[in-house]
């Protein structure tokens, strides 16, 4: 079976990955539920992310993608010490995410950040979308759907909401 290109997030219930300073904190009284991210990355072989979501992993003490491969879409040479498995990747993002899928012996990440998320989606090379929804508004911030995307029709998979109020949908491709 051919690699899917996952875009697998935790959004805000206005759509956006981070607040209006590129900050996750908003998510922590969240974190205690087990959202089956295990069982996600259990299927992951590379995680595809953007410069900037890689150098707010970096920060995060404990590198969290050890034992994956990790695909930096960056111009810029990466830091001079980076996680095993991490390399960067410039230029035609739908050929470089062709060769990713020949190369994987599971499934893509897309991890983001916003910017990166709109162009694979403007592109069309996602196959899923994975969200989880967080019952709170931020107001500002990176959204995950760019205002001016195309109009695009997806397959409703499955849906759980949690008790604390969050509700995981996934969408494939129709």
């Amino acid at each position: 079976m051919t690699p899917r290109l996952r875009l697998y997030a935790a959004i805000s219930l206005d759509g956006c990955l981070a607040d209006s300073q590129g900050e996750v904190g908003w998510l922590g009284p969240f974190e205690a539920e087990d959202y089956g991210t295990a069982g996600f990355l259990a299927g992951i072989a590379t995680v595809l992310t953007g410069r900037a979501t890689y150098d707010q992993a970096r920060g995060f003490g404990d590198w969290p993608y050890a034992g994956k491969r990790m695909v930096v879409l960056t111009h810029r040479p990466l830091d001079a010490d980076p996680p095993a498995g991490v390399e960067a990747a410039a230029g035609d993002v739908a050929a470089i995410v062709a060769r990713l899928k020949a190369e994987a012996a599971g499934d893509i990440w897309l991890l983001g950040g916003a910017a990166v998320a709109q162009h694979c989606l403007a592109l069309d090379l996602v196959d899923s979308i994975e969200l989880f929804i967080v019952p709170v508004t931020l107001g500002a911030g990176p959204r995950l759907f760019a205002a001016e995307g195309a109009a695009r029709g997806w397959r409703l998979v499955a849906t759980r909401p949690f008790p604390n109020g969050v509700v995981a949908v996934e969408y494939g491709r129709v």
